[in-house]
């Protein structure tokens, strides 16, 4: 990064000196200004190009996609939680055919190289929270199952401290495909 800031100053004392040399007969205010104006579009491009590669302080991901089933049925319309022992989690949202494809942040699609929990959610929450008949009901719906199969899920799979699903993640890109009884 270093040497990309002083290749940059240096360019930009070069063409600024350049472009005195050239014209001696000029050195008026608005001259200079222009020099000035030339040198910063030339040497922007430099510095943002430097300044743009990489992953910067990211850990290693990898790219992660696979299918929630559950007693042989894919699984639509459920959050795929991935907790990784320490670091931010990612998430993802399976499809109407069960298919999932996890999300680290804004910027990258995958998650933190190694051992994860792995638990399966509603994508969202009714008013109640999911304790009535009919927003369980809905819940359910929305994901293909009854809502005694919800319960199942939720039960066995449904937050970080009751999962026992857990998965290693060792090579870009992973399929992880979750199979839930």
């Amino acid at each position: 990064m270093w040497t990309e800031v002083i290749a940059v100053q240096f360019l930009s004392v070069v063409f600024t000196n350049l472009s005195l040399i050239l014209e001696p007969w000029r050195p008026t205010m608005l001259y200079r200004f222009r020099a000035f104006c030339v040198t910063a579009l030339v040497t922007m491009p430099v510095l943002f190009t430097g300044i743009s590669c990489g992953k910067g302080d990211y850990p290693a991901i990898s790219r992660v996609t696979g299918t929630v089933t559950y007693k042989g049925k894919a699984v639509p319309n459920m959050m795929v939680n991935f907790m990784p022992t320490e670091g931010r989690p990612s998430w993802g949202r399976t499809d109407a055919a069960g298919k999932f494809e996890m999300v680290y942040d804004s910027d990258y699609k995958g998650v933190k190289m190694g051992h994860h929990k792995v638990y399966i959610t509603p994508p969202a929450s009714t008013i109640d929270g999911g304790t009535s008949k009919a927003s369980k009901h809905a819940l359910a719906e929305a994901a293909n199952l009854t809502p005694e199969e919800m319960l199942d899920i939720r039960s066995k799979y449904g937050a970080e401290e009751v999962t026992k699903y857990e998965v290693d993640v060792k090579t870009d890109p992973e399929v992880v495909n979750i199979t839930l009884e």
